[in-house]
């Protein structure tokens, strides 16, 4: 394999990249549905997807890998890929293609199938957005997408994967917090027949910049952790600096470029 990258850090990490084998991680789906079982039906929809976030947030497993200086991955390890249960509630025989498949595998252990069978399924096959649109569509419809006519990206990924702007660089999220905070107070129930719906939509907002705030506290403090049983001193400081920064962002806006 072509050695490709600017320094001898990068050769490594990508090497780890595209090397390492893909495996399905089972994680965010527990997450998700330990979240759903204990807020549904008791809250507004976009309070409960913000609590659902939050305790992805709050749990979810942290990595830091060698020589990373930039933290955060997807799933536990690198190449593990999230499902999205709530989009697309996979079945045991999915699972098995994935795993067993030549090309574009995910190989799938088996703690995770048996948390899939045992907990996932019976929560998600009846409640997942693919479900539900699938219900709603006409036979002629069905029978054009049970041929292969045609498919849908977002049936069974999470959107929003390739959104960003500019307002990372310039606030954090407890500004955008403040910023919420603020468009609450100045609702108007009297004359706002939609006040209600926007207040829910708002406070949900909040409770997710709480969450990534906690995340970035998990990361600082994870850090510092690893830090503190670190002998070689230039990888102690390279994780003391990431526990630095993950103390700013993303609370507030960057300081430095790292």
């Amino acid at each position: 394999m072509e050695q490709r990258g600017m320094n001898e850090r990068i050769r490594k990490l990508r090497n780890q990249s595209l090397t390492v084998e893909p495996h399905l991680s089972i994680e965010r789906a527990r997450l998700v549905t330990e979240a759903y079982e204990k807020h549904l039906g008791t809250v507004e929809t976009p309070i409960l997807r913000a609590l659902t976030f939050q305790h992805i947030m709050e749990n979810k497993t942290l990595c830091i890998n060698e020589g990373e200086l930039i933290v955060g991955e997807k799933g536990e390890q690198p190449q593990y890929a999230p499902s999205f249960p709530e989009l697309c509630c996979h079945t045991e025989e999915d699972l098995e293609v994935m795993d067993q498949r030549d090309k574009i595998f995910f190989k799938v252990d088996d703690a995770a199938k048996k948390l899939q069978k045992e907990k996932i399924i019976p929560f998600w096959e009846k409640r997942s957005m693919r479900k539900n649109i699938l219900d709603q569509m006409s036979a002629e419809w069905l029978a054009c997408y049970e041929s292969g006519i045609f498919t849908e990206f977002m049936e069974q990924r999470g959107p929003g994967h390739t959104v960003a702007d500019g307002k990372m660089y310039t606030k954090g999220f407890l500004d955008s917090k403040a910023e919420i905070q603020e468009q609450i107070k100045a609702l108007d129930f009297l004359e706002d027949p939609l006040a209600y719906e926007k207040k829910s939509q708002l406070e949900a907002m909040a409770l997710c910049c709480d969450a990534i705030v906690t995340y970035g506290e998990r990361y600082a403090q994870y850090a510092k952790a690893m830090a503190h049983n670190e002998t070689d001193e230039n990888k102690k400081a390279e994780l003391l600096e990431i526990a630095v920064n993950c103390q700013v962002v993303p609370a507030h806006k960057p300081e430095t470029f790292a």
